[in-house]
């Protein structure tokens, strides 16, 4: 139920903004982002909820272990945001610049290198990788310096809600 309440706030929030691009039972992440921050309408009002999202790989942001360096070779970023999980960012159309994205916070588990091959895998083929991700939506204060902005970021609960097909 509280995911299709939290849907539903999605699915309103991408239609007042003009954006009607979803795919399945996933919404667009340029419905709820614009450069990796939270577009103004909204958004708050889905803090924690599950979502289901999709968007582009930002292949110059995948941070993790010394394991996922070993996978993802010259793409690797730097560590991961803590013991027990990896990261990458979430751009909302392909051609977003790198940092244009927001995070996505994904435990370590046996899903993790085959979800990194596909990654790798576009990345040296210099094609983009559409990500259809499920996973719970939260928001937070980010400063610049020239105005406040919300920032965003999506927790998994594995690797395995990371498909690269919008099809159940």
């Amino acid at each position: 139920m509280r995911f299709a309440v939290a849907l539903i706030l999605l699915l309103a929030t991408a239609l007042l903004s003009g954006c009607d691009d979803r795919i399945g039972e996933y919404v667009a992440a340029s419905a709820i982002s614009d450069k990796g921050f939270a577009r103004k309408a909204g958004i708050p009002s889905v803090e924690g909820q599950w979502v289901r999202i999709w968007g582009f790989v930002d292949y110059r942001n995948l941070y993790g272990d010394a394991d996922v360096r070993t996978v993802i070779g010259d793409l690797w970023s730097g560590d991961g945001p803590e013991p027990g999980y990896w990261r990458f960012n979430l751009k909302a159309q392909a051609g977003d610049g790198a940092g244009q994205s927001f995070a996505v916070r994904v435990p370590n588990d046996a899903h993790r290198a085959a979800v990194l091959k596909v990654f790798v895998g576009n990345a040296r083929a210099r094609r983009p990788t559409r990500v259809f991700l499920q996973g719970r939506l939260f928001t937070f204060n980010a400063p610049t310096n020239v105005d406040l902005k919300v920032g965003l970021y999506l927790e998994l609960e594995s690797s395995a809600d990371i498909r690269f097909s919008g099809a159940e």
